[in-house]
């Protein structure tokens, strides 16, 4: 079944509903959400949890950094999740890097794109969350849905819906309703390739680092989520 959800919907106060495809909730997410303001500058983040967590208060004098350590320690063992809603104005792309082992980063800017694309290229296993959260489960609950997040076994809708997503260690392949123009995505934040049409399907080369695709038609956009490519030289190394 597919599963919808809205991790950065203002209307959804501590209870982020979870949806089936007709539209019924199934579950609900814990969000407790975070505005600190701390002594290099501001942080905006969400906690995602099963159930309600105790959560540490903030202490003006300390850096957005350490409030975030604090916070990342508080929820450890957990199976919670943290969003940071706005990467750019927390951190930076000069210093997004201080958020490592956050999984999840809130994308409403190009400066907040920049800044997942940099952690992307240096490694960090971060995935975006933007629009309806969309994903493909085997049981509708709160576990299910914190699963799909953290692993990155979703995509992301503002008006344009995939009506088929297969991810494989090799490629992607993606079906929509009406034509879409993609972007390919890779390392550095470059647009290695573009295509077009209702069936799209990617392939890649192994020099990628990773790969994320964004679609566009007049309906709206859909964001995949990164997946990184092992290089060929890896591969065969892998094989011995």
């Amino acid at each position: 079944m597919h599963l919808f959800c809205e991790p950065l919907s203002a209307d959804s106060g501590d209870a982020c509903p979870i949806r089936d495809d007709a539209g019924r909730i199934l579950a609900r997410l814990w969000r407790q959400s975070i505005s600190w303001a701390c002594s290099d500058g501001r942080l905006e983040l969400f906690v995602l949890a099963s159930a309600p967590l105790p959560l540490p208060a903030s202490e003006a004098s300390e850096p957005v950094a350490s409030a975030l350590g604090r916070l990342h320690r508080a929820v450890a063992g957990t199976g919670a999740l943290l969003l940071l809603a706005q990467p750019a104005t927390a951190f930076g792309v000069e210093r997004i890097l201080l958020a490592a082992g956050v999984r999840l980063f809130g994308i409403a800017s190009d400066a907040d794109l920049s800044c997942w694309d940099a952690a992307l290229s240096a490694g960090q296993p971060v995935f975006g969350v933007r629009g309806t959260v969309v994903t493909n489960a085997t049981r509708g609950d709160a576990l299910a849905m914190l699963s799909a997040l953290a692993y990155g076994n979703f995509h992301c809708e503002e008006g344009l819906h995939l009506t088929r997503c297969d991810e494989t260690p090799q490629g992607v392949d993606l079906e929509t309703e009406a034509p879409v123009t993609a972007t390919v995505v890779v390392r550095g934040g470059f647009e290695a390739a573009h295509m077009s049409g209702t069936h799209l399907v990617w392939r890649d080369q192994g020099h990628e680092g990773y790969v994320r695709l964004v679609l566009h038609n007049a309906a709206g956009t859909c964001w995949t989520q990164p997946r990184f490519v092992a290089s060929h030289a890896e591969r065969s190394h892998g094989h011995h």
